[in-house]
């Protein structure tokens, strides 16, 4: 199996990360944190996830980050980092195990916009297999 890729659009609320889109193309995700942060989102970030199908392993690492997270004290305060978006600096990828029993990840990736996406894909997939047999 593949290793596969995506790029999540998060914005912070009520205290966690959520996902607002998701992207196969690190471009165009950055190009929609952008623009979210031109409407006036102030915390926001693009994660890409990198997953392993042969070991089962999802490797997260944060491409871009921008905004503050107040924990009362305004302590702890997010830079954007460093160089163009296009070019982001990366944080330190973190490998994740995934239970055997399990066959996926376990978290809440399971949202309603990814498996809308997911099923688009499949459907698209499906519509151009039967064009390219409709031809033979």
């Amino acid at each position: 199996m593949t290793a596969q890729t995506a790029f999540e659009v998060q914005c912070f609320k009520g205290g966690r990360w959520e996902i607002r889109s998701i992207f196969d193309d690190r471009h165009t995700a950055l190009a929609e944190a952008d623009r979210l942060e031109r409407r006036g989102i102030k915390r926001l970030r693009v994660v890409q996830e990198r997953m392993d199908g042969d070991c089962e392993l999802v490797h997260s690492r944060t491409i871009y980050q921008t905004g503050t997270l107040d924990d009362g004290d305004g302590s702890s305060k997010v830079k954007k980092l460093k160089g163009t978006k296009a070019h982001a600096a990366s944080s330190e990828e973190t490998p994740v195990q995934i239970p055997q029993q399990a066959g996926r990840r376990a978290t809440d990736k399971d949202s309603l916009p990814r498996i809308l996406v997911t099923a688009a894909l499949l459907v698209a997939a499906g519509v151009g297999a039967l064009f390219a047999l409709r031809s033979i």
